[in-house]
């Protein structure tokens, strides 16, 4: 016991481990990553209990993909439909192709989200199934792999969490869902691009996050619509086939989106020349010392940066954005490489650069190396030619702990001794990419790097 100062009480110190209760233990649990919360699994504590409970929460089920996961799928199947206290913990269930759920799904009494990834006439089956248990889902992901057959949706009235992906298709029976949940959406993810923004049938002034893949056609006034009445967005992604003007919607509305922390703009193709549109977004970002995220990505060719005006005044932006922590951009082609880095945030820890155009990238991004932000853990780089992807890393980007080219993910190992030799990457399989990178970016630290998927739920 230590001897307290005049008038204070002494404070008693006890070995061992410190007695928490069940509650304080699972609310310090709540906070950590899912790969941590497998490790306690192996703790002989009350920790182990509850990271079971925690884990269990959300589940995935594989069949057909390998027989390693259709086997862990049926298990996991098996043990719902016999174990009521397992099936209680579910609150998050994640299906890529289908199996027998049919007897599983009327367990799940606590179910709040869903989502379902296989082909549309397979979606259809179970989307009924889902309907006649009556639960009360608020997260509702759909991802019909061949996209192009006509859905039933269920009669679901208080969705908050909606996203649909699809290629093809008629969007009237998803309008007449967005329309019957107007009142409850907070969250909303379409993708086809295929569709335009459907403005009519969404409350825009109830979002949080918004993310839209589509095409804003000539006369359209959906970019005035979302930052007119999106007052509560925190999210912003559009990524679009873009056929109207827009820079004159963006200069109707200089301080928009007073909320917003996240901001990601990708052009997937364009049919009109709108040397403003980039300008007008470069005044619309500048000064959101809030913003955490952003990401502006065009066409890589020359002629397309001219008329868009996609230029150096852009990447100017970046230096009043204080608070960045995550940047995915194109480089503008009269953007110097020695001095593009300086310009970033110094508080940016993920970066994904789009079409470097140099033939020599090793040298390319050894010129990028001097203005790095100092606490980078994250690089990527698409859409460009890289035969060494280790000499990239270890002349480019000394402070990553993770790489992506293009679709692949790599694991950033350095020697203890800096002269003992080159960086080690291990590449994820692609199983861990396509389904759990979430989980591994979190386990780097690097859970900003990349947008949230439209399977995951908030």
């Amino acid at each position: 016991m230590t001897v307290p100062p005049p008038g204070k009480t002494p404070i008693h110190t006890i070995p061992g481990q410190p007695r928490f209760s069940t509650e304080i233990w699972r609310q310090i649990a709540l906070w950590l990553p899912r790969r941590d919360l497998k490790t306690l699994l192996l703790v002989p504590h009350v920790l182990s209990r509850i990271a079971s409970q925690l884990l269990f929460r959300k589940i995935d089920l594989h069949f057909g993909s390998d027989k390693w996961d259709s086997q862990r799928s049926a298990d996991i199947l098996t043990r719902i439909i016999t174990d009521s206290a397992f099936a209680n913990l579910v609150r998050t269930l994640r299906i890529f192709v289908p199996g027998m759920l049919a007897n599983a799904l009327p367990k799940l009494s606590n179910l709040r989200n869903v989502h379902c990834s296989m082909r549309w006439k397979d979606m259809y089956s179970f989307l009924r199934i889902l309907e006649t248990i009556n639960h009360r889902i608020y997260g509702l992901s759909l991802m019909p792999s061949d996209g192009t057959g006509e859905l039933r949706f269920p009669k679901f009235k208080h969705i908050t969490q909606f996203s649909y992906s699809a290629n093809g298709g008629n969007p009237a029976e998803v309008y007449e869902f967005l329309a019957r949940n107007k009142g409850s959406i907070r969250t909303i993810n379409l993708q086809n691009l295929n569709w335009s923004f459907p403005s009519d049938v969404i409350s825009i002034r109830n979002l949080t996050h918004l993310d839209f893949l589509g095409t804003f056609q000539t006369d359209s006034h959906a970019l005035a619509d979302i930052l007119s009445n999106g007052h509560q967005l925190e999210s912003l992604r559009l990524q679009c086939m873009l056929e109207c003007s827009a820079s004159v919607q963006f200069r109707d509305f200089p301080k928009a989106l007073p909320f917003l922390r996240h901001f990601s703009l990708s052009l997937l193709g364009y049919r009109v020349n709108d040397y403003d549109f980039f300008p007008a977004i470069s005044d619309f970002l500048r000064g959101r010392t809030e913003l955490r995220t952003l990401q502006l990505i065009v066409p890589s060719a020359d002629y397309a940066h001219r008329r868009l005006g996609y230029d150096a005044n852009v990447w100017g932006v970046l230096p009043s954005l204080t608070h960045l922590q995550s940047l995915s951009a194109t480089l503008p082609k009269d953007v110097a490489a020695a001095v593009a880095m300086w310009l970033v945030p110094r508080s940016v820890q993920s970066l994904s650069l789009h079409s470097i155009s140099s033939e020599d990238v090793v040298a390319y991004v050894s010129q990028l190396r001097p203005g790095l932000p100092p606490s980078l853990k994250f690089i990527g780089i698409f859409q460009s030619q890289i035969d060494d992807v280790a000499a990239v890393i270890e002349h480019g980007f000394p402070t990553v702990r993770l790489a992506r080219i293009d679709e692949d993910y790599y694991t950033v190992t350095r020697p203890a001794a800096p002269a003992s030799g080159q960086v080690k990457l291990e590449e994820w399989p692609k199983a861990r990419t396509r389904y759990n990178a979430k989980e591994w970016l979190e386990w780097f630290e690097c859970e900003d790097a990349e947008w949230r998927d439209p399977t995951e739920f908030l």
